[in-house]
């Protein structure tokens, strides 16, 4: 049997924490020896518990490595522990657990790079991806890019290992689904999931109601997700007249639930390392309409199974829903085919049996 150790401080639930969740359950049911840190009373340290994954918790802040009590007891719960895999998601937990890991000569340290933005270029991270991290996780040609945006030699090529986020199609369509808005009218049901953070750009999708409202489109735009902009966005919605065509539903606990409510599916974000929403939206047989950039062309067929239009550009945006909006059988011949590509290309069967491979200490 393999120690593996999933170390992962972040408060919030993301694309990040649902990764490392999804990979360390697939381990636990295989009879691995695995081990959660999360922040206390974090979704992670809570999910992982449910599943009977032996968690660890702790809390971290940006500056703990500075501290050598903080790094010596990491060590010593890691050697303990008999750790051989030490998996991050995380800068911070990179610099804690990182070091500390160095620090007993931990056979595998790896840190999965999940988002598309360069990583800067300094003697800190430097120090860290050349010589603490044995490997580096990424889940997209885009992330791929980023590492050595500002720097060519940041992290060297025999380093770096591609394997998308995956996902159980089969546990995801079976569970039992309860709508979370019913159509009014002759309404088009536009989602979005996602932190209401600055990342996800929800401030176009406000704009971009604006300017479907005044087209005369009949809409309804739900929002998924809490976050520490929720209070601007909503006074941002009622300043712009939105109260009637934007609706936020706060946290979601079952993503499946917001995807049925709807008809397509949009994302605004500034970058995504791998769009796990549009993933599930997809099952859902969900077009998807967002923009060109980062990851979302891994996920995104244009013109096959949803559109992609210009970063920024309202009026496009706006174009490729009135296209869906009027074209039921596009919408759902796309939907379809949506459903298909991820099935076929992002299986977490498949995906997790590449993972392990690569985590796996020899």
């Amino acid at each position: 049997m393999s120690n593996y150790c999933f170390f992962n401080t972040v408060k919030a639930w993301g694309g990040g924490e649902k990764w490392h969740l999804e990979v360390a359950s697939y381990l636990h049911e295989k009879g691995e020896n695995v081990i959660v840190v999360a922040a206390p009373h974090s979704p992670l340290s809570e999910k992982a518990i449910a599943l009977g994954i032996t968690v660890k918790t702790i809390r971290l802040s940006n500056l703990s490595f500075l501290n050598p009590v903080v790094l010596i007891r990491i060590a010593y719960f890691l050697k303990r522990n008999k750790v051989k895999s030490l998996v991050m998601n995380s800068p911070r937990d990179l610099k804690s657990a990182g070091i500390a890991s160095k620090l007993i000569k931990a056979p595998l340290i790896i840190f999965r790079r999940g988002s598309d933005i360069p990583v800067k270029n300094n003697l800190l991270n430097r120090f860290l991806y050349q010589q603490v991290v044995h490997k580096v996780l990424v889940n997209s040609a885009a992330t791929k890019a980023s590492l050595n945006k500002n720097n060519k030699d940041m992290v060297p090529d025999r380093k770096i290992h591609l394997v998308p986020n995956g996902i159980d199609s089969k546990i995801f369509l079976e569970s039992k689904t309860n709508k979370l808005y019913e159509r009014q009218g002759d309404e088009f049901i536009l989602c979005t999931l996602g932190r209401l953070v600055a990342q996800k750009n929800h401030g176009f999708l406000l704009n971009l109601a604006v300017e479907l409202k005044q087209r005369g489109v009949c809409f309804k735009l739900i929002i998924g997700g809490a976050g520490p902009l929720e209070k601007a966005l909503k006074e941002s919605a009622r300043e712009k007249m939105l109260l009637k065509e934007v609706l936020f539903l706060g946290f979601i606990e079952e993503p499946k639930n917001l995807y049925n409510s709807a008809d397509i599916f949009v994302l605004s974000s500034f970058w995504e390392g791998f769009g796990y929403v549009l993933a599930e939206a997809s099952l859902c047989e969900l077009p998807s309409v967002a923009f060109d950039l980062s990851s979302n062309a891994q996920i995104i067929q244009d013109g096959k199974t949803g559109l992609l239009v210009p970063e920024g550009d309202v009026n496009r945006f706006a174009d490729a829903i009135e296209k869906l909006c009027k074209n039921e059988h596009l919408r759902k011949e796309m939907g379809k085919e949506a459903k298909r590509f991820v099935k076929n290309n992002f299986e977490a069967t498949d995906i997790f049996d590449k993972l392990e491979a690569v985590i796996r200490p020899k």
